[in-house]
């Protein structure tokens, strides 16, 4: 399926081109079709081949769903679920809260990374952007005035840019080459996700719980949470927040089988979560 906007005579990977991005996600291939709309000569670099899956809850809020209309994915959405908002639990109390509007659409929905990403990203492909899959960006060649003029490939091949976009993930090893810091020392989270048959797949509503609990009946500093997909699944994770001084010492795997357990009949759920992923989240100016 293609989006709204028309497609332009897609690129080769050249010896220079006005912008790199490295980083074929959501982020990094939403700018690379701007740009490329813009009238730039643009090349987006990823070390993986895509479709490939990331650890994540899959959500989108109103504003990433208007990002998406905003890239020409009206119709693509359409065919996706909606929900009209956030069903939050805990502590014996629960509360659905509609997303608000009105600068942004009153409707999220959820739809599942391997599809995303690799839709975003063919939608800067469609823009006219060169594409360069399964090759990673070890370093970058910088002037006199510390201005990014070429990255450097792990194959040794080289590409010179006027303007270098680094989007290569929560720990960006190109960010780091360059001197990028992660706060550690703030605060991150762990997460873990994995998908369920529910009966409720269809559900207008993504559910949070804040009362997350371990398996010795601990509160974790975290949530729980179930966001239908409208494929006939949801995704089910968990995530807890950590710091150098207070470690996630958190085992996610059997935590996310324990939350399932505790909502396996009130979701209709039977046997474990499938694909489990987990995943490291930098916050606090990461």
């Amino acid at each position: 399926m293609h989006s709204d906007a028309p497609e332009v005579a897609r690129q080769r990977p050249g010896a220079h081109h006005d912008v790199v991005v490295v980083g074929a996600g959501p982020s990094g291939s939403a700018a690379a079709a701007w740009c490329a709309r813009a009238g730039h000569s643009v090349l987006v670099i990823d070390s993986a081949e895509f479709p490939r899956d990331k650890a994540c809850g899959d959500g989108l809020t109103p504003r990433a769903v208007s990002e998406l209309q905003r890239l020409g994915l009206s119709d693509w959405l359409d065919g996706r679920i909606r929900h009209h908002g956030l069903r939050l639990a805990g502590f014996g109390a629960s509360v659905e809260v509609p997303w608000p509007g009105p600068s942004f659409p009153a409707v999220s929905s959820a739809i599942p990374r391997t599809e995303l990403d690799d839709r975003i990203r063919k939608v800067a492909e469609e823009s006219g952007a060169a594409m360069l899959l399964g090759c990673k960006c070890v370093a970058a060649v910088q002037d006199s005035a510390s201005r990014v003029t070429e990255v450097v490939l792990a194959d040794g091949r080289r590409v010179g840019c006027r303007t270098l976009i680094v989007a290569d993930g929560a720990r960006s090893p190109l960010g780091r080459v360059l001197g990028r810091t992660w706060h550690q020392d703030t605060v991150y989270g762990v997460a873990a996700r994995g998908y369920l048959a529910s009966p409720r797949a269809d559900e207008p509503w993504i559910s949070s719980d804040l009362e997350l609990r371990a398996t010795t009946g601990e509160v974790l500093p975290g949530y729980g949470w179930i966001f239908p997909l409208g494929n006939g699944e949801v995704n089910i994770g968990v995530g807890a927040l950590a710091t150098a001084k207070r470690p996630a010492d958190i085992a996610l795997r059997p935590l996310i089988k324990h939350y399932t357990d505790l909502k396996r009949e009130s979701w209709g759920f039977s046997g474990p979560p499938r694909a489990i992923a987990s995943a490291l989240l930098p916050m606090g100016g990461a």
